[in-house]
């Protein structure tokens, strides 16, 4: 049995293809059907014989139209709804991976930290919005001391950005005195 990402992808490899391939075809038949409506018109006007066209190549190439844009619409939803049930899928195993458990009372998923502290990570039907939550909770704690490390080491990104303020008083006036 092959791994699933390269069945998803293969399956999402072709319905690009045949939406691709609708695509084009209902283009064709978009101009064969504006040509065939044009002599429909000069038909209906007078300067052409009504024997220069037949209603049937109209009407079938409206059907067509009908049916190849028909598979282009289905095709992107199929992509959409595949691309949201392997982002489901990625963020259960996501879930799975570091330890969250969905309960039932409470419900919804949850993570319990090395430190015992339990963390409500969403509701039971948004795995997604759970895997978010709990990276934002992984990284939180890491980029802190990133941060930390990062502040103690350059003491000028720490220091007060209106430093004029403090060489001289609001008024303009340093505080020194002259003596004339």
């Amino acid at each position: 049995m092959p791994p699933k990402r390269s069945t998803a992808a293969a399956v999402g490899k072709t319905l690009e293809e045949r939406r691709d391939a609708a695509r084009d075809a209902a283009l064709k038949e978009l101009k064969a059907l504006r040509a065939d409506l044009t002599t429909l018109e000069a038909v209906l006007s007078g300067r052409r014989k009504a024997s220069d066209i037949s209603l049937f190549d109209v009407t079938h190439g409206a059907l067509e139209i009908f049916r190849y844009a028909a598979a282009v619409f289905e095709a992107d939803s199929l992509l959409a709804a595949c691309s949201q049930e392997l982002d489901a899928a990625k963020a259960l195993e996501y879930l799975d991976r570091h330890g969250a458990t969905e309960l039932v009372k409470p419900a919804g998923w949850h993570w319990i930290s090395p430190k015992g502290e339990m963390h409500c990570l969403g509701k039971a039907e948004e795995p997604v919005k759970a895997a978010s939550k709990l990276a934002e909770i992984l990284q939180g704690g890491r980029r802190s001391r990133r941060r930390d490390k990062a502040e103690a080491n350059n003491p000028e990104s720490t220091a007060p950005e209106d430093v004029a303020d403090t060489a001289q008083g609001a008024d303009g006036d340093t505080g020194e005195t002259t003596d004339s």
